[in-house]
């Protein structure tokens, strides 16, 4: 199965942050462990609580959720935490630092804030890919920087201090992000050519040598400064090595590690505004159709397409390096233990399959007319077969059920037959 590689922030740490003690030489230490451990903890709560305008924290939530920034300020027993998606709402509650086969601070009370990606809802009955509780990774008291393991989720973070008011900073951080606009860029590195795609709606980097498989390219994921976009953990490309990047954009460059990223503009490029919009949607081999709209879902990141079903809205995600949709196999309903998914059907082949990534992607060739067109192919997940349409399928835990045959789309049945396309209603 072709899959984009991912760099991970899911890897395991060896975790160590004292020394362990040797049964063999009890006088290498001249107190107990536990002391010694207890000790670490209050210097890093003395540490935190020192802080004038508290921290910021790099975090990075489940993969279909774009990393964040926490602005949190603490006392000795208590956190002050705001997001820099709403940095006037706050919220204070407890914390612990405690041992639990190690170093760990936990956000113990109930934060509407601090478990905002970590507490499950309707929409996301497994929450957000979040965490509350992490271990302790490093401690450096010098350069103030304390580095997190999510204890469920094993991804990073980082604490550093703030050196303005939260609210003042995040404003700077939004002004940044207003500015950066470069969906693509391009560079020699170490004697390849290496392009990337920036989809800022999602905070990830689409990077590898120019025409390269999919599958060969690496996605890094990244949360926004005032002036820098820092990766949720270095890569390399070749023999270089990148953490952070800063953005000249008189130039249109993406800086780091002595290589400048230059700005283009991908072929069909079409933004996220312009998708927004009625249109003739086609089906059957382009004989039948039907009238659809795409509408905001969340800003810059997906859209919801009306009149596909009068039972649900199918959501497409907008890829912001390259200009294009995709559409993959989702939940759209379900009854007592029945599950409803829209499911990538290769009609030709007569198979479908329920597999989670599997979709389409919608491109389109000529951007420079108001109704263009978006052509739908597969994505290139499925490995044995070539998604082209769609069907109303139904699951009962891991096992088929059967056609959804109570529901209908747009085309009068559960079935959406390719191949697939969408013309632009120009106003």
């Amino acid at each position: 199965m072709r899959k984009l590689k991912l760099i991970s922030i899911l890897a395991t740490v060896a975790f160590a942050v004292l020394p362990a003690c040797q049964q063999l030489e009890p006088d290498a230490f001249d107190k107990p462990s536990s002391t010694r451990m207890s000790e670490f903890l209050e210097d890093i709560r003395a540490t935190l609580a020192a802080e004038q305008y508290g921290w910021t924290m790099d975090y990075f939530p489940g993969s279909k959720y774009a990393g964040v920034t926490y602005a949190l300020k603490f006392t000795n027993q208590e956190v002050t935490a705001c997001l820099e998606t709403a940095p006037t709402v706050t919220e204070t509650s407890s914390y612990a630092l405690k041992t639990d086969d190690g170093a760990v601070l936990s956000f113990d009370t109930y934060n509407t804030v601090l478990h905002a990606y970590a507490t499950p809802d309707q929409k996301n009955y497994q929450a957000k890919g979040g965490d509350f509780e992490f271990e302790i990774s490093s401690f450096d008291k010098e350069k103030k920087e304390i580095v997190l393991i999510g204890k469920r989720s094993r991804n990073h973070c980082t604490l550093r201090p703030l050196t303005k008011p939260a609210e003042e900073y995040f404003a700077g951080v939004k002004e940044f992000e207003n500015s950066l606009a470069i969906p693509a860029a391009a560079a020699t590195v170490d004697g390849k050519e290496i392009e990337l795609y920036v989809d800022s709606g999602n905070r990830s980097i689409t990077i590898g040598e120019k025409g390269a498989e999919e599958a060969d390219l690496q996605i890094v994921r990244y949360i926004l400064t005032e002036n820098t976009l820092r990766f949720s953990q270095p890569f390399s490309i070749g023999n270089v090595e990148f953490d952070e990047w800063t953005y000249d954009a008189q130039n249109g460059t993406l800086n780091g590690s002595g290589v400048s990223f230059v700005k283009f503009i991908p072929p069909g490029y079409v933004t996220f505004e312009e998708y927004l919009g009625d249109y003739t949607f086609y089906y059957n081999n382009g004989n039948r159709n039907f009238k659809v709209s795409l509408v905001e879902d969340e800003p810059g990141r997906s859209f919801k397409m009306k009149g596909f079903s009068t039972y649900f809205e199918p959501v497409l995600t907008f890829d912001g390096g390259r200009g294009r949709l995709n559409w993959v196999k989702q939940t759209i309903g379900g009854s007592g233990s029945l599950e409803y998914i829209l499911a990538p059907w290769d009609s030709n082949a007569g198979y479908l399959t329920w597999m989670d990534g599997v979709g389409l992607i919608g491109s389109v060739e000529d951007n420079s007319v108001p109704d263009f067109v978006i052509t739908f192919a597969d994505n290139g997940v499925w490995e044995d077969y070539t998604a082209d349409a769609w069907l109303l399928w139904s699951m009962n835990g891991d096992a088929s059920a059967g056609a959804v045959s109570s529901w209908t789309t747009a085309t009068g049945s559960y079935q959406v037959p390719g191949a697939l396309s969408m013309k632009k209603i120009a106003e």
